[in-house]
């Protein structure tokens, strides 16, 4: 128990890393491209390139990770990640700045799948729900705190701005290269076509391609908005992390709705709620800074749990052994919307205004909600007595499927595979090593070596006397 909880320890810092160090250079270039007065389009270009090496990540790390084993594929995207952070000021072109935002987003993405493997493999399934949940948790709170890195590290110069980033992610080699927890098996994850689930639940696969969408230009974007629209960067890191923990915060309340009302009504609620704060935003370009902040948390917490909502209209409709495939098809709905996202977020801002972002974000939310209305006219919603528990899901850092709680319990690993040099204990007492210090044992230990002592001289007498026919 001693080891495992070592072993947790290390994982979760080593999460902390990863998260606040991925979550503050994120912050980080979209306040630089803006200072340097790159064309939004351009910036949404440089952006998507995350979205799209992190997709390539999530559903190549398992094959890596298989092959090489987790402790060398961990330090190597590790390292990977950080030289991708720090390379940022050597050149300054956009292709190249492109390109290291996808070498990042791989490695973002990878690194994930790998704590979160570990986390499986430790958990056990009487634990895995009050892990899952500390798992959020801490990737909120990660991320939320590397936000307030942002004003300290543009302070201290381009170069070293950068350097922050590629030491946090560098740290997360540590813990987990200094704890004895060894590679858990992995086992290939089932698939389901974007075609299946659709017949199943279109309404679950729509509404993780929006939150995709809505998702990845908030975090790509909207720096790049505050910059643009004069919010000083000291506020921009404070208005992310707000954003962040109100994500958090809110997670619980809307979780709350969804296991006592039909979760496509929920969905529709929020998605007007998102809808009106979108619109405050949008006109609120002048407006105080508080009020500014209070409707892009708004917004951020609302949107972050549709994902979530997503997950549980899949999961309430398909059997318990397809849930991880279902939610890998999900996962692959959410990335495509992360692409198009930055795409289509900054598209908007360069052809009209800044603000527009927020009219986009309007228009998306109100057709999610409208088109929630007409499948709740189509298909007759499941009674709430039938809904599986609501569990809070963060695609931007949750991608192995297997650790949702939700998903068939899996055999629990025994510990003398994730701890070799562990002997595996056991209650019987005839296995159990006798002691030394034992006068009952001593007396069966001379007891034994007399008869063997007896044995070889009679063996010695009888070869020492003649062959007879």
């Amino acid at each position: 128990m001693r080891l495992i909880l070592i072993s947790l320890f290390a994982l979760f810092f080593s999460l902390i890393f990863v998260m606040s160090g991925n979550s503050y250079l994120l912050t980080l270039i979209g306040v630089q491209l803006g200072q340097k007065g790159i064309e939004p389009s351009t910036v949404g270009l440089i952006m998507v390139g995350y979205s799209i090496g992190f997709v390539a990540g999530a559903f190549w790390a398992p094959k890596l990770l298989k092959r090489v084993g987790h402790i060398r594929s961990f330090a190597a995207l590790a390292a990977m990640a950080a030289m991708a952070s720090i390379a940022y000021p050597l050149i300054d072109a956009l292709w190249f700045w492109g390109i290291l935002r996808g070498l990042g987003g791989f490695a973002a993405a990878a690194l994930f799948v790998a704590i979160e493997s570990w986390l499986s493999a430790v958990a056990t399934n009487d634990n895995r729900a009050r892990l899952f949940a500390l798992y959020q948790i801490l990737a909120y709170s990660a991320a939320a705190g590397g936000q307030l890195l942002l004003e300290p590290g543009i302070r201290t110069g381009e170069s070293v701005a950068y350097s922050f980033a590629a030491l946090l992610l560098m740290a997360a080699v540590v813990p987990l290269s200094i704890s004895r927890l060894q590679s858990p098996p992995v086992e290939e994850s089932a698939s389901m076509s974007l075609k299946r689930l659709w017949g199943i639940t279109s309404l679950g696969l729509l509404t993780a391609l929006a939150s995709g969408v809505l998702i990845s230009s908030f975090y790509s974007l909207v720096p790049l908005y505050a910059t643009l629209t004069g919010i000083a960067t000291s506020e921009i890191g404070s208005l992310m992390s707000i954003a962040v923990l109100s994500a958090m915060v809110l997670a619980w309340p809307i979780g709350w709705l969804c296991d006592r009302y039909e979760r496509s009504r929920v969905l529709f609620v929020v998605g007007l709620i998102a809808a009106v704060s979108a619109l405050g935003a949008a006109f609120g370009g002048e407006w105080a800074y508080a009020i500014r902040v209070l409707f892009m948390a708004l917004i951020m917490a609302i949107i972050a749990s549709i994902y979530s909502i997503a997950v549980a209209i899949t999961n309430d409709l398909v059997d318990t052994q397809d849930r991880i495939a279902a939610s890998s098809t999900l996962m692959l709905s959410y990335g495509l919307g992360s692409i198009i996202g930055p795409l289509g977020g900054s598209w908007l801002m360069q052809v009209l205004q800044p603000s527009a972002l927020f009219y986009g974000y309007a228009i998306l939310l109100l057709m999610l909600a409208g088109f929630t209305f007409y499948r709740r006219g189509q298909v007759t919603p499941i009674p709430v007595a039938e809904q599986e528990h609501f569990i809070v899901a963060v695609p931007e850092s949750q991608v192995a499927s297997e650790f949702d709680p939700r998903t068939e319990d899996p055999e629990d690993i025994p510990i003398e595979e994730l701890f070799p040099d562990v002997e595996p204990a056991t209650d019987e007492l005839s296995e159990e090593e006798p002691s030394t210090n034992d006068p009952s044992t001593k007396n069966t230990e001379a007891n034994t070596d007399n008869a063997e002592c007896s044995e070889t001289e009679a063996q010695n007498q009888t070869s020492a006397q003649p062959h007879k026919e």
